[in-house]
């Protein structure tokens, strides 16, 4: 899947982001007042949990970027539009881009590493979040003959998802199985706890109210194991972290989508 997997990455999500920020979504107001609630779960969660690895004697350089950094893009994208349908998916990609934002900017330096600008900005994610602003804000839209185009490739992005997760579950660590189910319980717990003090501060939809609680409740993000392997930050423990994170998710997803559907 490495092959797929760059490529959906490198392709087909940048153009899901493009065409969703440029052409469903009402407003960049929209965007940026929503993914304020992303920060607060994305970082929040690395604060409430803090403490509780200090006490547990567990290295938060290795374990709190696993329950920050969700699995917003394999997981979260095809919930969301299931779940909510495609307009839904629109907003929670306001959302998921705190995540993919912190994730190449916060992450590398939790892991020991460093963060570079001019790599952030290379990404193609993050490219193609820059042009759908731009886009949205000046009204501009492309004819509709690449327009339909545009709009056909994106949805490819979300079965390759899919597939990439369902691989990646073969292929399991669980060495540190104690901790992470650890990490399965507190990942989502944190999360759901920042996003309902985001709802009281915040005024949201019901619908949106609804995306942040499923958004703070996904499991760690595959990338976390990458990148603990790329900085040998404890990258066998993180992998466990994942796996039964992801695995456990298969538990609490359906009870989370009970209460907010």
């Amino acid at each position: 899947m490495d092959t797929t997997n760059k490529i959906n990455l490198e392709i087909f999500i940048p153009i899901l982001v493009f065409y969703s920020i440029s052409e469903k979504l009402p407003s960049i107001l929209n965007l940026g007042y929503f993914s304020l609630g992303g920060v607060m779960v994305v970082f929040g969660s690395g604060v409430i949990l803090y403490p509780i690895t200090k006490m547990m004697g567990i290295r938060p350089q290795s374990f709190l970027p696993s329950m920050m950094f969700n699995n917003s893009i394999n997981l979260g994208f095809p919930l969301a539009l299931f779940a909510f349908g495609e307009d839904a998916l629109v907003m929670f990609i306001s959302l998921s881009l705190v995540q993919i934002i912190g994730q190449f900017t916060v992450a590398p330096v939790m892991y020991g590493g460093e963060t570079k600008v001019s790599k952030i900005l290379k990404n193609p994610v993050i490219i193609a979040t820059i042009f759908g602003l731009f886009f949205n804000y000046f009204d501009m839209h492309f004819p509709q003959v690449i327009n339909i185009s545009l709009k056909m490739m994106s949805q490819v992005s979300i079965p390759l998802v899919l597939f990439a997760l369902g691989v990646r579950l073969v292929h399991v660590e669980l060495k540190y199985w104690r901790l992470g189910l650890l990490g399965a319980i507190l990942c989502p717990i944190s999360g759901i706890i920042m996003a309902l003090l985001a709802i009281y501060i915040f005024d949201y939809t019901q619908t949106q109210q609804a995306l942040i609680i499923l958004f703070g409740a996904l499991p760690p993000a595959v990338l976390n194991t990458i990148m603990a392997q790329q900085y040998k930050k404890d990258s066998v423990l993180v992998a466990s972290v994942v796996a039964i994170g992801n695995i456990f998710s298969l538990i609490s997803i359906p009870i989370v989508l009970y209460f907010v559907l």
